[in-house]
């Protein structure tokens, strides 16, 4: 059973297919272990054992049946408590929506059933969110499987430390300054955010419909492209694999954006995951970005101003129970007009014009996916080169360009800090370059030696 949990979509999907392992096997191991190790890592708000398990024999009757089968034909599967999912309650991670069970999947969560994925249970998350640190007071914090002192990152906090703690092999996020890759890093797997509107945005709650994306979150690579394949089925991921060299790659090196500000371990960690790429055979060059700082700025601006359209009602409420750090936030939003919306548009339709260029030059861009490692799991409090910092402000910092842009980025693990936290490097792609993005993170993903790496064993694990 604990060889079932750690077991990649991959292998797991093609052994059900095989008949060397059942479904409803594979579905009681999962929920055995949420079962034993939920309560203490927090991954999940809600479970299902029941639904899941009536799925688990549909699954297994048709594997009996011999009809043709999906790629994640019976995998047990964790969603973000953002999606609308049909028979599960979601709340958002907040206390303030009360909406019964859902009545229809979410379009990505619809896929992923189509191609034969079974969901689990709804995931853990920042309220509403919003928010990098993925801490919350009203359903409890997710805790990081490799130090239950410190987060997962956020906001898909629950579908992280899920997907890193081996209760699922496999999970949705959703990604709109960062919330896929913030918690892959820091919690050591693999979080693409695709090209934006790649993945369906019906069923998911919204913040900002110009940034908001649903990504899977994985052990590998491959499990991604896997993902991926269910939920963009003409997308070309079937057959992925990682390339055998980088010979003929380009790379650029955002330099400019960790030069500084940047823990040391965190650099040391990249530096070494580009030297890598340097053996494998790509071409690296430390690439300038001019308009970083403006694009950034630009990024909060719309999204502050979209989510106070949306929560600034519960904000302003004089017994507001949103989080305290939620309200705060949301209430930055109150002064942005619709003119300052409007200008921010515009910067970017000016920055995707002048990242179009670099783009004809490099096949990736390439820098770290978080700034510090995880911060504290009770106030947030990170560390920079020894000096405390608030995680929330900072941990998002090096993710929102592609978010800004709707290009495809993916957080690939790097190693761990001399504290032993997971850190991250990431790869932006041009838009709608998903498949050749994943193909160099699986190249560097073997190189790197990452794959056997599991968080220490803890109360059973």
């Amino acid at each position: 059973m604990t060889d079932l949990a750690w077991m990649s979509i991959a292998e797991l999907a093609e052994k059900i297919r095989e008949r060397q392992i059942s479904p409803v096997e594979a579905m009681q191991a999962c929920l055995d272990r949420i079962e034993r190790l939920n309560a203490g890592l927090r991954a999940f708000i809600s479970v299902y054992p029941e639904q899941a398990l009536a799925e688990a024999r549909a699954a297994e009757a048709a594997v009996m049946a011999g009809g043709e089968l999906g790629p994640l034909h019976g995998v047990p599967l964790g969603i973000k408590d953002l999606f609308a999912v049909r028979g599960m309650v979601r709340t958002c991670g907040s206390r303030l929506i009360d909406e019964g069970p859902g009545r229809a999947d979410a379009e990505s969560v619809a896929a992923l059933r189509a191609a034969g994925g079974i969901v689990v249970g709804l995931a853990n998350l920042h309220e509403f969110a919003f928010g990098p640190t993925g801490i919350n007071p009203h359903f409890g914090t997710a805790r990081n499987p490799w130090d239950r002192t410190r987060v997962c990152g956020g906001s898909s906090s629950g579908s992280g430390c899920a997907v890193a703690a081996g209760l699922v092999a496999g999970a949705m996020g959703t990604d709109t300054g960062g919330s896929v890759r913030i918690p892959a890093a820091l919690c050591g797997i693999v979080g693409l955010k695709p090209t934006h509107l790649r993945v369906s945005q019906q069923g998911i709650y919204p913040l900002a419909a110009e940034f908001d994306t649903g990504g899977p979150m994985t052990r590998s690579v491959g499990d991604a492209a896997l993902m991926m394949q269910a939920l963009d089925p003409g997308g070309g991921f079937a057959g992925h694999r990682a390339r055998p060299s980088l010979d003929g790659i380009r790379i650029g090196v955002l330099e400019c954006l960790f030069d500084e500000g940047v823990d040391s371990d965190i650099d040391r960690l990249t530096r070494a995951a580009i030297g890598i790429l340097d053996d494998l055979g790509a071409e690296t060059e430390i690439l300038d970005l001019p308009f970083a700082a403006e694009a950034t700025a630009a990024w909060n601006t719309i999204a502050l101003g979209r989510t106070y359209a949306i929560h600034g009602e519960r904000a302003e409420a004089p017994d507001s129970k949103l989080a305290p750090s939620v309200r705060d936030r949301v209430l930055i939003g109150r002064d942005i007009s619709a003119a300052d919306i409007e200008k921010a548009l515009a910067v970017r339709q000016s920055v995707q014009a002048q990242i179009s260029d670099p783009l004809r030059r490099f096949d990736a861009l390439a820098l770290p996916t978080v700034p510090i490692p995880a911060a504290d799991a009770e106030d947030g409090q990170g560390e920079l080169n020894g000096a405390p910092v608030d995680g929330a402000a900072v941990l998002g910092r090096l993710a929102r360009l592609a978010s800004f842009t709707g290009q495809p980025a993916i957080s690939v693990p790097t190693g761990l800090t001399k504290k032993g936290l997971p850190a991250g490097l990431q790869l932006i792609g041009d838009w709608n370059r998903d498949e050749a993005l994943l193909e160099i993170a699986a190249c560097f993903e073997v190189a790197s030696g990452w794959a056997a790496r599991r968080p220490p064993a803890e109360d059973g694990q």
